[in-house]
């Protein structure tokens, strides 16, 4: 089987007037773009600003480099744009984002009560947690993003992005443990809510 083009190699291809491979970008990062601005909007905001997004990026085409991963400059390209519309009104909390993540449970009781402490979880740390510190936990442990990317991301050292994530999980910790608590158990599996780890490994 022939391998599917990177990311990278695709970006290269639209840089150069393919429409096709453009058009394969939008397929691979939009959803993806839609969850991580879902983060600070609602969802109809989201999937505008996603929209936005890839417009500004194809409009910009001619400013990446393939040193870069394509997925860190896109995701770049988000943020700011994120940021411009946080900076023009109070954003809007939508928890939807995080109830995304999968987690294996149980029960149909667990189901619901693992979506509801995510929410939770998620309302709470939009409330406790700087804007920086929600990005780079999102593309940590959803986009399973490297720590040198995060780091372009949010514009910020390696060092101070392992510090940011070590101390807004542990910020978090003492919530994640209530949720647990709170989690209803089936009988045949210990009450669990899905948590990061404390260690950060990868970047």
């Amino acid at each position: 089987m022939v391998p599917l083009p990177s990311d990278e190699d695709l970006a290269l291809r639209a840089q150069r007037g393919c429409p096709d491979s453009f058009e394969e970008l939008v397929r691979r990062f939009q959803v993806p773009l839609v969850h991580f601005l879902r983060q600070r909007a609602g969802t109809e905001e989201a999937e505008d600003l996603a929209q936005d997004t890839l417009l500004r990026a194809y409009e910009n085409l001619h400013r990446y480099r393939p040193a870069w991963k394509f997925g860190t400059w896109l995701f770049t390209i988000a943020r700011r744009l994120n940021l411009n519309r946080m900076r023009r009104r109070e954003p809007a909390t939508d928890s939807d984002a995080l109830s995304e993540v999968e987690s294996p449970v149980a029960s149909p009781a667990a189901i619901v009560a693992e979506e509801e402490n995510r929410q939770r979880l998620w309302e709470t740390a939009a409330a406790v947690l700087s804007e920086p510190q929600i990005t780079a936990l999102w593309l940590y442990y959803v986009e399973e993003m490297a720590v040198k990317e995060i780091a372009r991301v949010v514009g910020r050292s390696r060092v101070a992005v392992k510090t940011m994530l070590f101390r807004s999980r542990k910020k978090l910790l003492p919530m994640l443990d209530e949720l647990q608590n709170d989690t209803p158990n089936d009988g045949n599996q210990p009450n669990k809510t899905s948590r990061p780890a404390v260690e950060v490994s990868h970047g």
